[in-house]
């Protein structure tokens, strides 16, 4: 017989302080077609999301999120033009052997300039721009008149250079439009144009021929004049050609020409060492254009730089004589001066604006005249003050 005062064993869940499941004749009515209608309606949407290949299941001890999980858009290489492709490195740093190999700013004025913003050390990533646009630049420079004998000039320049695959990514061709105008702010008598101009467009070729030689070469027709004297006298053809040996990681020997097509330097030698000891220092011990670069701060969006360096200054213009006894005949006119200068630049981390300001003092001016036998002229010593901003 069964003794019915004996409580009957607790369930294991109870006993362990949890409520235990029910047993399927335990529920509710009308429970096993709500589960049923439960697990279909599941069913449906586990096979709406499931893709067509089975992925692999994760291990168990790695947690995904699936709210952070971010896929990549997917990669169209049909999208993508040759012009995408173009990864150029920073105009004008002879940082890698398939870049420029020689700064365009070495060159003295008259050659036209590329002003750009280098890698900050030869360990950074070149500032490789995406696209055909390379660099658009925009700068002013001031030589104020400080004396009755002194000779006044402001410079505004405009410049857009586009990178082309010709004949491939690795020897691109950089084609550079550019337009000067300089205002004179003269001494009295001085036959003088009040406003010079130049207009040029430069073709750039470069191409590494081996892992520690390559070349740059470029050819520049441009329309120097005061707008008034339209002879052939007006059209200059310049260009340059350098080599570049890298004969060390941190260290780069340069050498080439720079032919001016002006009537008091033709040709220009140029060359020299290009040393990076660290990625905080640039000796660009190169002429006709030295510099050395110290970086004084690194920010996680650009890093900044003060610099020393001196230039070969002046370019030459065809222009209408304008007082004497030669008003009015063609002349050609020549201005020069040396420059020591003391800068700061701004680069950026990435794609963006760069800037810079120097300052500096003039020196060794000459104002030459080349189709009469007018007196050359020898304005007082100035300074100058430089800004500039560029993409």
């Amino acid at each position: 017989m069964c003794d019915r005062s004996r409580k009957p064993p607790r369930h294991p869940a109870t006993a362990a302080g949890l409520k235990p499941l029910r047993r399927p004749h335990d529920w509710p009515p009308g429970g096993v077609a709500c589960l049923l209608v439960a697990c279909l309606l599941a069913a449906v949407g586990a096979s709406a999301d499931e893709p067509d290949a089975v992925a692999p299941q994760q291990p168990a001890a790695v947690a995904i999120d699936a709210d952070r999980v971010r896929p990549l858009p997917p990669v169209d290489p049909l999208r993508k033009t040759l012009f995408d492709q173009i990864r150029l490195a920073a105009l004008g740093d002879p940082q890698d052997l398939q870049e420029p190999l020689m700064p365009d700013d070495l060159a003295p004025p008259g050659q036209p300039r590329q002003e750009f913003e280098p890698p900050a050390g030869r360990k950074l990533p070149p500032g490789a721009k995406p696209g055909i646009l390379q660099q658009a630049l925009s700068m002013a420079t001031e030589l104020p008149k400080l004396d009755p004998r002194g000779l006044g000039l402001t410079t505004l320049e405009k410049t857009f250079t586009l990178g082309l695959p010709c004949p491939t990514v690795e020897s691109p061709l950089l084609v550079t439009t550019g337009f000067v105008g300089t205002l004179t702010d003269i001494p009295a008598g001085a036959d003088i144009p009040g406003a010079l101009f130049e207009g040029y467009i430069q073709a750039r070729w470069l191409k590494k021929l081996n892992e520690r030689v390559g070349i740059d070469l470029a050819v520049s027709p441009g329309w120097y004049s005061d707008f008034h004297n339209d002879s052939p006298q007006s059209m200059r053809i310049t260009g340059h050609g350098f080599t570049a040996w890298e004969a060390h990681e941190d260290l780069r020997v340069i050498a080439g020409l720079i032919y001016l097509d002006r009537y008091d330097v033709d040709f220009l030698p140029a060359g020299g060492l290009l040393w990076t000891p660290a990625d905080a220092t640039r000796c660009e011990l190169i002429f006709p254009r030295p510099r050395l670069a110290w970086r004084i701060a690194e920010r996680p969006r650009a890093n900044h730089w003060l610099y020393v360096a001196a230039e070969f200054g002046g370019n030459q213009w065809a222009m209408q004589s304008v007082t004497g006894p030669t008003k009015g005949r063609d002349q050609i006119i020549v201005i020069r001066d040396y420059r020591l200068l003391a800068g700061w630049e701004r680069k950026p981390a990435d794609l963006g604006l760069s800037w810079k300001f120097e300052a500096g003092w003039v020196t060794g001016r000459s104002v030459q005249y080349y189709l009469t036998d007018q007196p050359w002229l020898h304005p007082s010593d100035t300074f100058l003050v430089r800004a500039a901003v560029w993409y």
